[in-house]
């Protein structure tokens, strides 16, 4: 290059370099800031490679400028008849066309990658956001921001990798959104103001007190809202009279916590008596010397207060001795002593208490209860605890649905080499049976941890309950009076029907369980509407239309103390070896996943009895009520055709090409998805695609998308032990995609795809 050339670069990237950080001060948009800089990088160097000489072109240096490009980002160049000007990965591509098949073939199909892939074949400008990639569970997604720059002669298209921040921004919109519904369902009022008083966060429970959207509250002042009385208390709209809510400032930002109002010495004894707050009045040995009616309001309930004298006595023993210190430190100081908390009422009242020196002789002692707030904080770390728990069930149901697959498959392919009356045929049905039963204990798993695969039909509750009346009474027993009670005109449900009466069953035989011998068991259906948002346990029912299912018992009741843990996997009461712990997490699961909603009332005392219920929300949609079942699986299993098996657990695999090509299928194997591809594009032809959903490189739902763009009328099987939900979103509705769960027998197998094949 001549110095004239080269100081013509030098001055150009100067002028460059200017105006871009003159116009990057301007912009906001960090995308575009980065879109800037790249394409004032490539004109840079473009002006560069104008300048080489034609010796320099000969020896393709354009890899070598494009190596500062970070990993991240993708360069392409074309003109206007198709064909490869540039590239920063070298040559990958032949043309425009080649280089649309291979990145659309990653891409998930939305509106930005139609739009996108317009824009490139009309040389228009477009900037579009597009995902593609990921294991059919949306983990290990892929995001690129792509900017198509047309110009006269050329068009540029960079594509940026932008999986990594916005995987990080991703799990942290999760977590706050975790975190924003558990303090919208809170049974308590929260909002914070600013420092004019207006309103710049509430939750939804105080909305809903309010009668108001939060929308319609946020930028408000509080005296839009709240209607103060002379006293400094505040009414809100929809709480009944005799509920009252004091605010001690103007910027108070909860409407339960704040600190409580000092009570002046030589205050009125009527003051003391009305005051809002609990308080006692206590002397140096914490003898009790007055308190106000709030205090033993607050305490009826569990204390009688008139035989009380020691203020020690009705604080929690492993307490006392802390304060005891405390009440000896504020006597022999002039400084006040923080609050801190304490329990009260045999541990039944947790309690912010705030101790103030009256004179030398006496403390002033207020209480805030804190009750329901501890209470809220149980509640989030039980409901933490159950969704990892439900994480590491469902985590371990997967694996061993693929060893039961094997396990169940080669059962049944041995039960074909024997007849009944041969003893192996006997010790390898025993095999199968207790491989049965694990399978069930898996699914009970997978129920709890939610990730069951339903299979929902609009229907009414007394249909099922009609089907199962005759196995019901043959699970009690004689001695247990069964009485059902249908409501009329029963609003219809949708609910997978066989998993309904999985719950009913296990109700029932919890019931059983409790009652012994003798008792009486009534099941109860009635239509349900809720005008309010309702707590129910550790869950909140939103307002609206509910089918209740009511299971009540005369039994022996729940001991209060189990009443939280009786939904846990594992959790019995019962002997050891009397039963999996798993019904009632069972009946939770499958309950929730359906989008409904499990309350239990019980007593110990007489009357003693528990009544299950059974909330499922009403179907708002057009009421075609499903048939029962009538029809079996086919009895002729065999068939033809060739099919393409994908499956990297080698024993399913095995298994399952043994079982299709002893039915009359040709079956091609393969371990992998990228082996699977390779098959695809060398021109082999199937007839249906099998494959598995969660394998490792190329997960099935993206190997099911790279075929469609080859055979798009190939139909496809997925099988997992995964539920249909966590994929079949991200596939949309696609009719020619069809689904088995694992573990699935040799019958199953047959059955799915001489079906999907005939269809």
């Amino acid at each position: 290059m001549s110095i004239v050339a080269k100081l013509l670069w030098l001055c150009g990237s100067l002028v460059f370099g200017f105006a871009f950080t003159a116009l990057a001060i301007s912009i906001s948009d960090p995308f575009q800031i980065m879109g800037l800089g790249l394409f004032t990088g490539l004109v840079v160097i473009m002006a560069m490679l104008l300048l080489r000489t034609g010796h320099d072109r000969k020896k393709n240096l354009y890899p070598q400028l494009f190596q500062q490009l970070s990993q991240n980002i993708e360069v392409v160049v074309f003109d206007r008849k198709g064909n490869l000007i540039l590239s920063s990965k070298g040559s990958p591509y032949s043309n425009l066309v080649d280089f649309q098949r291979k990145f659309f073939s990653k891409i998930v199909p939305s509106t930005a990658a139609h739009n996108l892939e317009n824009a490139m074949n009309t040389f228009h400008p477009i900037e579009a956001l597009v995902n593609g990639g990921g294991d059919g569970l949306r983990q290990d997604e892929k995001w690129w921001l792509v900017r198509v720059i047309p110009h006269q002669k050329f068009m540029t298209v960079i594509s940026n990798d932008l999986s990594q921040p916005l995987s990080n921004y991703a799990q942290i919109k999760q977590s706050y959104d975790q975190l924003e519904k558990f303090i919208d369902s809170a049974p308590f009022g929260l909002y914070y103001t600013s420092r004019s008083g207006h309103f710049v966060g509430v939750n939804a429970t105080l909305a809903n007190w309010m009668g108001r959207l939060k929308e319609e509250i946020l930028g408000k002042r509080l005296s839009d809202i709240l209607e103060l009385s002379s006293e400094n208390y505040v009414t809100l709209k929809n709480d009944p009279p005799e509920v009252l809510y004091r605010l001690f400032d103007g910027t108070a930002n909860l409407v339960f916590r704040t600190p409580p109002v000092s009570l002046e010495q030589g205050a009125s004894q009527d003051s003391f008596e009305k005051a809002p707050l609990p308080a006692i009045k206590i002397n140096k040995s914490g003898q009790i010397q007055k308190t106000n009616a709030a205090f033993r309001h607050m305490l009826q309930e569990y204390l009688d207060l008139d035989h009380t004298e020691s203020f020690l006595n009705i604080i929690a023993d492993e307490q006392k001795s802390d304060v005891i210190k405390r009440i000896q430190r504020l006597f022999d100081s002039t400084h006040g002593a923080h609050p801190f908390e304490i329990k009260l009422g045999n541990d039944k009242i947790h309690t912010t208490t705030y101790f103030s020196r009256l004179d030398k002789d006496q403390l002033l002692l207020q209480f805030i209860d804190i009750s329901e707030q501890k209470r809220l904080e149980q509640q989030f770390i039980q409901s933490q605890k159950m969704q990892a728990v439900g994480q590491l069930a469902g985590g371990i149901a997967h694996d061993f649905n693929n060893l039961l697959t094997a396990m169940l498959g080669f059962c049944d392919l041995l039960l074909q080499r024997y007849v009944p009356s041969d003893p192996s045929y006997n010790d390898i049905m025993q095999i199968k049976q207790n491989a049965t039963r694990a399978a069930n204990l898996v699914r009970q798993l997978l129920a709890f941890s939610r990730q069951q695969t339903l299979q929902p039909k609009v229907t009414h509750i007394t249909d099922v309950l009609a089907e199962l009346t005759a196995l019901l009474r043959r699970l009690i027993g004689a001695g247990i009076d069964l009485q059902m009670v249908h409501g009329r005109d029963l609003w219809p449900i949708k609910v997978d029907p066989s998993q309904l009466e999985q719950v009913i069953i296990n109700l029932v035989v919890n019931s059983r369980d409790a009652m012994g011998q003798e008792g009486k068991l009534l099941i109860r259906t009635l239509n349900y509407h809720s005008s309010k948002v309702l707590r129910l346990g550790h869950d909140i029912m939103p307002k609206g239309d509910y089918v209740l299912v009511e299971v009540q018992d005369n039994g022996h009741g729940i001991a209060p103390e189990h009443l939280e843990h009786i939904f846990e996997p594992f959790f019995s009461t019962k002997e050891v070896g009397a039963g999996t712990g798993l019904g009632l997490s069972t009946v939770y699961g499958i309950v929730k996943q359906t989008g409904g909603f499990v309350a239990v009332e019980s007593s110990t005392q007489v009357p003693k009895g528990t009544t299950f219920k059974i909330y499922l929300p009403r179907h708002q949609g057009e009421e075609i009520i499903a048939s029962p079942q009538t029809e079996g699986a086919p009895t002729d299993l065999t068939g033809g055709g060739t099919l393409l098996l994908v499956e990297d657990e080698d024993a399913v695999r095995l298994f399952s090409a043994r079982a299709l090509r002893e039915k009359g299928y040709t079956v091609i194997e393969a371990d992998s998805g990228e082996t699977a591809l390779e098959l695809i594009e060398r021109g082999d032809k199937f007839d249906l695609l099998v494959t598995d959903v969660v394998m490792p490189k190329m997960d099935g739902p993206t190997l099911s998308k790279k075929i469609k763009d080859i055979h798009p009328d190939l139909r496809t099987i997925f099988i997992s032990g995964y539920t249909e939900d966590t994929f079949r979103k991200n596939l949309g509705h696609d009719a020619k995609i069809h689904f088995l769960a694992k573990p699935f027998s040799l019958k199953d197998l047959a059955a799915k795809v001489k079906d999907v094949l005939n269809s």
